[in-house]
């Protein structure tokens, strides 16, 4: 096998890292699952390094070994309900953007964050930071777990409107 190749398509794994962890997660849901796929989707590039064509898309090819590795982790949990069918991973997939990571955004969330309510904010920390589902965090502030959805998606909203328009402002 080619080392220079090899070495290239190391490199291109650690710099595109977190937009391929991201990919992941996206598609899992589950922060430390998507850990164990993301150290598995490595092995998988490191494998077949051989085959990569330095001149084509090497997102794309990873995607495509994350979506793999994300469908057999899913086949291997034990619990039917906590994973999307093999469609569902598909629709996903495809729907995922093929340009760049935009750091703008994630450098902007800290603002967004500190722009939210006190108990939007805490609600998106358990979620997020601490990894409860909504299930827990329901229970943590003796909320409704449906309550807790609603609170989930218009943090999100919120979020997302404001980093569209922070980063917006920064293109201007």
């Amino acid at each position: 096998m080619d080392d220079d190749r090899h070495q290239q398509v190391l490199q291109l794994f650690v710099r595109h890292q977190t937009r391929i962890r991201g990919f992941i997660v996206s598609l899992m849901g589950d922060f430390t699952a998507a850990a164990d796929v993301v150290q598995e989707t490595f092995l998988v590039v490191q494998q077949k390094a051989a085959e990569f064509d330095v001149n084509s898309n090497f997102l794309a090819w990873a995607f495509q070994i994350a979506r793999f590795q994300v469908m057999k982790a899913q086949a291997n949990r034990s619990r039917a309900a906590d994973r999307f069918s093999n469609a569902v991973l598909e629709s996903l997939s495809a729907s995922a953007p093929a340009e760049p990571f935009d750091n703008s955004r994630l450098a902007v969330l800290p603002h967004c964050l500190a722009k939210l309510a006190p108990q939007a904010r805490r609600i998106i920390n358990l979620f997020y930071q601490h990894e409860h589902k909504p299930q827990a965090i329901a229970r943590i502030l003796d909320w409704t777990p449906a309550a807790v959805s609603v609170a989930l998606s218009r943090a999100r909203r919120l979020l997302r409107d404001c980093i569209e328009q922070q980063t917006r402002g920064q293109m201007s």
